[in-house]
């Protein structure tokens, strides 16, 4: 386990690809039924975990075809204590369920293309659902996602990927729990169609506030679940402090995005508009070297970034 260099701009030879929507896409691809958009529950059965290693065959063979490094993160993003009650499990079987996913991912990766240079993601997904005003300060929120972490760590994710964040507070307690276990963390906000974090504060100016109170403990920092529109409204920061520009063109080493934009119920962009939008961001976000794909993306849309990608290195 290496940590990512991103103090200079990435070369086209050190570029990765990430998978899709996970859910989505086994709705939609692989025809599963997610009680409560569980992923994480198709790990007790031979058939839901047939399906899990299906979805993640496409976005390995990708990998190796195009010599692409590979981010995977595991189907863990509603494996946390409430959500797991919810669905009737124990703590105990819950840290179970974590651990077998972090398995699973990795050997699937390592018997489609045992060569292939492949991060497994720990997925640590929010306490609560977009749109409910609930929050957490730093210390409830280490408290809460601190076992979801160390049974992930346990499994042998390469590190812990905090996905879909809406504030500075859940990120920093999560942040917290990974330094406390002693691996590797990076996180990922989600932004709504203005470009803000759900709390209304900017891109920036949330990683300014986790850096600061973690003593800047992660890799580094996604934007996922918003389309590249409202990614680069993000990115852009109008009316922002140097600082929070700063931040942003430091600190951001990747994206993984929607197809369509909040609100849209529509199929979103088609892949290569998708995958031309996204690398695009690199403009404002040069220190960006994964790309994969969040809510109404599958293998089609990574196919297209790798495609870009591909062009990208023999410009």
């Amino acid at each position: 386990m290496t940590h990512e260099d991103v103090s200079t701009p990435p070369t086209s030879h050190h570029f990765a690809i990430a998978d899709g929507g996970i859910e989505t896409a086994l709705d939609e691809r692989l025809g599963q039924v997610l009680p409560e958009f569980a992923a994480f529950t198709l790990l007790e059965t031979e058939t839901g975990r047939a399906a899990l290693a299906e979805y993640y065959r496409p976005f390995v063979e990708l990998a190796a075809t195009n010599g692409l490094s590979l981010l995977l993160d595991t189907p863990t993003w509603r494996a946390n204590p409430d959500w797991g009650a919810l669905l009737g499990y124990s703590s105990e079987a819950l840290d179970q369920v974590n651990e077998n996913a972090a398995r699973l991912t990795r050997e699937m990766a390592e018997r489609l293309a045992p060569d292939l240079n492949v991060t497994v993601g720990g997925c640590v997904g929010p306490r609560y659902d977009e749109g409910i005003e609930q929050t957490m300060t730093a210390d409830e929120a280490e408290r809460y996602h601190e076992r979801q972490v160390r049974a992930l760590a346990a499994g042998g994710v390469d590190r812990i990927t905090a996905v879909t964040m809406s504030d500075a507070g859940e990120a920093q307690g999560i942040a917290r729990a990974a330094r406390a276990a002693g691996i590797d963390v990076v996180v990922s906000f989600g932004v709504g169609p203005d470009g803000r974090l759900a709390d209304g504060a900017s891109l920036g100016r949330a990683i300014l506030d986790v850096d600061d109170e973690t003593n800047a403990y992660a890799l580094g920092y996604f934007v996922n679940c918003a389309h590249p529109d409202e990614a680069s409204l993000a990115l852009r920061q109008e009316s922002a402090s140097e600082a929070e520009r700063r931040a942003v063109r430091e600190r951001i080493i990747g994206f993984r995005l929607n197809a369509a934009h909040h609100g849209d119920d529509g199929p979103g962009d088609a892949p290569e508009h998708f995958a031309k939008s996204e690398l695009a961001l690199r403009d404002l976000a040069p220190r960006a070297s994964t790309f994969g794909g969040c809510c109404g993306t599958d293998a089609p849309h990574i196919a297209a970034i790798a495609a870009e990608l591909d062009a990208l290195g023999k410009e």
